[in-house]
């Protein structure tokens, strides 16, 4: 999904999307490291260029971030090396981002001076430690979710037909509350941009979801019989705001609220099948989606981001 606010007319954007799709990358060659046993280098490469300069401030930031000392320069100059590449794949990553067409934004994070290879094999399953430790953690697992599911029963009202069926979706429910533990435990990490959690659908199986979700846009969709364009555009865009609210677990203070995103949302959307029509026609580029952005305004999207940068300034450590 790409951003609905980013074809309000930024020309800037349209730019960048030259570079990140007509241009070739450009991936720094740094020569200097940091001494043996230092966090930082203290001044920038003399006489590198302004992607090697802003790669040495980031660079200078993940040491006193994680707090990170290598051995020995040469290793130090290897990691910074692997950490600048990681660190140009992520700006061209983020400029895709901003232009809508990747659907989440990237970071640095502890594992920014390893190469893909190095960070799979840290991934990889530790050895098994004795069985009575692997076993206390099954069961603290088993416990959690139990009050995970204890809570889901009341905060949603479920009921279930018989035992049968409510132990099935108690088992349901704990396998999608272990992928959304260990998806917040990259979102922590800095590997994914948002956080999951339980809501209504959490005993179903993502096939059963889907399953659910088709009554909804058929029902609108069925509207369109004999309509006029403009009534097509607004029942589609109904379609596509329940979903969005569905999807993003969207929630407003109020009915007028609601209402006022509803229509930031539809107007944000017509720009997207207005944009994906010249995408299809080889006029763009790009294809544009629906994200979590979807209900501001351009001016809301850009307020945000600047709030966003200037916590990241204040508290550059969390």
């Amino acid at each position: 999904m790409g951003s609905a606010l980013l074809n309000a007319g930024v020309p800037l954007f349209l730019i960048l999307m030259g570079v990140a799709w007509g241009l070739p990358t450009i991936t720094p060659k740094i020569e200097s490291g940091t001494e043996a046993n230092s966090p930082i280098e203290t001044t920038a490469p003399p006489g590198g260029s302004e992607v090697e300069s802003q790669c040495h401030s980031a660079w200078q930031k993940f040491l006193i971030d994680f707090d990170v000392h290598y051995e020995s320069e040469p290793v130090a100059k290897k990691r910074r090396n692997i950490f600048c590449e990681n660190w140009q794949k992520i700006q061209n990553h983020n400029l895709l981002y901003e232009s809508g067409v990747e659907s989440f934004k990237k970071g640095i994070n502890q594992f920014s001076d390893l190469t893909f290879e190095e960070w799979k094999q840290k991934q990889q399953p530790r050895p098994k430690v004795e069985a009575t430790k692997e076993a206390s953690k099954d069961e603290i697992d088993k416990t959690k979710c139990l009050a995970a599911w204890n809570k889901f029963l009341i905060d949603f009202g479920a009921k279930y037909q018989d035992d049968g069926e409510t132990e099935k979706r108690h088992r349901i429910f704990c396998d999608n509350w272990r992928k959304i533990q260990d998806h917040n435990l990259q979102y922590e990490s800095g590997v994914e941009s948002f956080k999951k959690s339980i809501n209504q659908f959490s005993d179903l199986t993502f096939e059963e979801w889907k399953e659910k979700q088709r009554p909804i846009v058929a029902s609108e969709f069925s509207k369109l019989e004999n309509t006029t364009k403009d009534d097509q555009d607004t029942v589609k865009c109904q379609a596509a705001w329940k979903k969005f609210l569905i999807d993003f677990e969207a929630k407003y203070k109020d009915q007028a609220e609601t209402e006022k995103r509803r229509i930031i949302f539809c107007d944000n959307w017509q720009k997207i099948q207005k944009h994906n029509l010249q995408y299809e026609s080889g006029v763009e580029s790009f294809q544009m989606g629906i994200n979590h952005f979807s209900d501001l305004t351009f001016e809301e999207w850009k307020l945000k981001q600047s709030q966003s940068l200037q916590r990241k300034i204040s508290n550059p450590n969390n």
